[in-house]
């Protein structure tokens, strides 16, 4: 592999923390229901305290890969409990979570069991989907499973980690997309992503659980409640509440709790609140906890792309290659977050987010007649002899796309709806410039004064309790990946040539930070940001909240070796077998523990179905 990351020689440090990692108490509460288990606990050594002012490195330990095939979910989420001292990895493919142990000398990763969740369907009455997430702290294991129609009720499930048996299950709404367990192991929260069909038919609701296990494990015990947002709803008692700027933006008729879409969450150090990415909506919601309530729901606003802004992307993949970076007058990203992470300084708790953002396209098989008659967009193969709808004989009968509702679209696709007299008009039919970025269609016509506006801001943001913007990273991210991966900027994550994947996706949403993740150590605190697409792992120190600083970048990811041990002329997989020398792709969480006396963060890469532990060091250089 060839690592390629802004960093100096690296010496090691022992370095103490807090944060990410839960607390290994022994679960020694004699009253609690967690202690009545029995579950006995690691003896897990934490780094020591350790005054440290350098920079914050990452040296890759090892990684472990499932063995699947290429890009099928097979290393999505991570989560690390020190109570069982094991990593507990949402392998999507084979609908089971893998149990990795860590050696003891260096924590390499390598697989010791697997929770198959046969049995959570069984215990719950319905048919299994996909596993999306997993949290394990204090000896728990919480995993949320979408029902086989994604439409249903999904469950979140609840195992012991020293046995792997089950304990509960527990009714979520559907499409439960991310689960977690509060740091005293008290309460279980899923975010409901509430996703539609693909026709559009079926649109439920998005939605919240919470699972209090305050009295007990059992279903006549712990006390389930689903937090709805239909008083949101245009004539409900909270509609006059929701915000101008919540995006809502379902086809005609979708009220406002099917269109709220939880995405991620986190929550405080007491696990009081919970803080709910709706990331389609660029907005985040507000959990009263304790009594499953909506607090309030808070519009995320915009990120200006102009030169008083200072931010600059590179907005085509058709122009003269990486690194074409470029202000715009009118331009403007939506944050839309994805992952999100919590801290707290000064009894201030504070929202980390990584800005990946995300549009609605519902697509769903079925012939071009049956397309045509819903009055959808046909994105097959033109079978029609004579012209759409000409003569519905000439149809066959074959299947293929079609789109049921999609809010994107190319700049060259709004230059005839924009006005002459806007700064952007010429930008928009210009291949070098904004001709292919993906802009929010949702407008018949864009006046001069107008704002265009794009999908995620390309950055990590961190937000107040309030959810209003302390700071935004800017184009930060862009240009220290373009100063050390120049010619694979803006890279896809499913391609290692070149020729093909350079630039690639600098008409979407670039780097694509997806997964965030915040430690503190020896009494600073940092953020971990990974790159879906691009690949890598940036940290900053976010001890000051309104001046990160800048530590390092790390990409374990070789782009002169083939995705797979056969790829096509385009460099894509031709056999779906990963090749291990390409390194990770597509990074889609990160979860820090302190065991052995060190610091780590492992993370799951969805693509290469590898995860991967890094060690922490300080290093004295200056960045």
């Amino acid at each position: 592999m060839n690592p390629k990351f802004l960093a100096v020689a690296v010496s090691t440090a022992l370095l103490a923390a807090c944060g990410g990692d839960d607390n290994n108490s022994n679960n020694n509460d004699s009253k609690s229901p967690l202690a009545e288990l029995g579950i006995q606990c690691a003896a897990v050594e934490k780094a020591a305290t350790e005054t440290s002012t350098g920079t914050l490195q990452l040296s890759l330990v090892d990684s472990y890969f499932s063995g699947n095939d290429f890009a099928t979910s097979s290393a999505e989420i991570v989560s690390y409990d020190s109570c069982s001292d094991q990593l507990y990895v949402v392998n999507a493919k084979d609908a089971t979570i893998d149990v990795l142990s860590l050696a003891q000398n260096n924590s390499a990763p390598t697989k010791k069991s697997s929770i198959n969740l046969a049995a959570a369907a069984t215990a719950a009455g319905i048919e299994i989907g996909a596993a999306n997430s997993v949290s394990a702290k204090k000896g728990l294991v919480a995993v949320a499973i979408e029902a086989k129609v994604k439409q249903d009720a999904g469950l979140i499930a609840l195992y012991r980690s020293d046995d792997l048996s089950l304990l509960a299950t527990y009714s979520a709404g559907s499409l439960p997309d991310m689960v977690t367990l509060s740091a005293d192991g008290r309460y279980i929260l899923s975010a409901n992503e509430g996703e539609p069909s693909g026709d559009y038919k079926n649109d439920p609701q998005g939605s919240v659980t919470i699972v209090d296990l305050n009295k007990g494990f059992s279903a006549d015990k712990a006390v389930v409640q689903q937090v709805l947002f239909t008083d949101f709803n245009n004539g409900g008692s909270r509609a006059a509440e929701l915000p101008e700027g919540v995006r809502i933006s379902g086809p005609a008729g979708t009220s406002v709790a099917q269109d709220l879409e939880p995405e991620y969450m986190t929550l405080n150090s007491d696990g009081s609140k919970a803080w709910v990415a709706l990331q389609e909506n660029n907005a985040m919601a507000i959990i009263d906890v304790a009594n499953a309530r909506v607090e309030s729901i808070k519009a995320l606003g915009e990120k200006s792309w102009n030169s008083d802004s200072g931010n600059q992307l590179d907005a085509s993949n058709k122009d003269n290659g990486p690194g074409e970076f470029a202000s715009y007058e009118q331009l403007a990203g939506l944050y839309m977050p994805d992952t999100i992470a919590s801290f707290e300084l000064n009894n201030e708790t504070y929202i980390v987010s990584a800005n990946e953002g995300d549009g609605r396209e519902y697509i769903y098989e079925t012939t071009q007649q049956a397309c045509d008659t819903a009055n959808h967009s046909w994105d097959g193969k033109d079978y029609s002899v004579g012209g759409k709808n000409e003569d519905a004989q000439k149809y066959t009968n074959e299947s293929d796309d079609c789109i049921s509702h999609v809010d994107e679209a190319r700049g060259g696709d709004l230059f005839d709806i924009v006005a002459d007299a806007h700064p952007l008009k010429a930008a928009l039919d210009d291949n070098d410039q904004l001709k292919r970025l993906k802009f929010i269609n949702d407008r018949e016509s864009i006046a001069a004064a107008d704002t265009l506006y794009s999908y995620g801001a390309r950055s990590f943001s961190i937000w107040n309790s309030n959810a209003e913007l302390v700071f935004d990273s800017g184009d930060d991210i862009a240009k220290r990946v373009f100063a050390v991966e120049p010619d694979n900027f803006n890279a896809d994550n499913e391609i290692n040539l070149t020729a093909e994947t350079a630039d690639n996706r600098s008409d979407d949403k670039g780097t694509e930070p997806e997964a965030i993740e915040v430690a503190t150590i020896n009494g600073r605190i940092f953020a971990f940001v990974g790159l879906e697409r691009q690949g890598g792992i940036m940290v900053y120190d976010i001890s000051n909240p309104q001046v990160p600083v800048f530590q390092s970048y790390l990409n374990n990811r070789d782009f002169t070796a083939p995705v797979c041990t056969a790829v096509n002329g385009d460099g894509e997989c031709d056999n779906d077998t990963y090749n291990s020398a390409a390194g990770d792709l597509g990074p889609e969480s990160i979860d820090y523990f302190s065991r052995e006396g060190k610091h780590f963060i492992a993370v799951g890469n969805e693509v290469s179905g590898t995860t991967s532990v890094y060690q922490l060091n300080f290093s004295s250089a200056v960045l």
